[in-house]
């Protein structure tokens, strides 16, 4: 089974990071997520972050990654995404960030290899 890497589109960071993007003062509080909110430059999407004690966003295959997708499309039941903001303003996965990740992926036409993943990869 070859499992799809997106453990780029969404940074890991501690619960402590404050915000530069100003968001901190941000009070509204979103029920639901629309495509818009997915794309990579969207400000909901730069504010995402996964905290750094959860694990990478590795062990989907590439079937289960399209079946999340299609239930998506197909407006069957995908289990609730949590999310929590913090203080400094980011929005932290807290559960959720394969499902996530894999509507990001499909919203940014990133899959681990794409323009998003590869920007991240560091060279030693």
């Amino acid at each position: 089974m070859q499992t799809i890497t997106l453990d780029a589109l969404i940074p890991r960071e501690d619960f402590n990071i404050l915000s530069t993007t100003g968001s901190s003062g941000n009070t509204r509080n979103k029920t639901t997520l629309s495509i818009e909110d997915l794309k990579y430059d969207s400000f909901f999407f730069s504010a995402l972050r996964k905290p750094i004690f959860q694990r990478e966003t590795n062990e989907w295959d590439a079937e289960k990654v399209c079946s999340m997708i299609e239930s998506f499309v197909n407006d069957e039941l995908v289990p609730a995404i949590i999310l929590w903001r913090n203080q400094g303003g980011y929005i932290f996965v807290i559960d959720g960030a394969h499902r996530l990740s894999s509507l990001g992926a499909w919203i940014n036409d990133d899959y681990g290899d794409g323009q998003i993943s590869t920007s991240m990869i560091c060279f030693k």
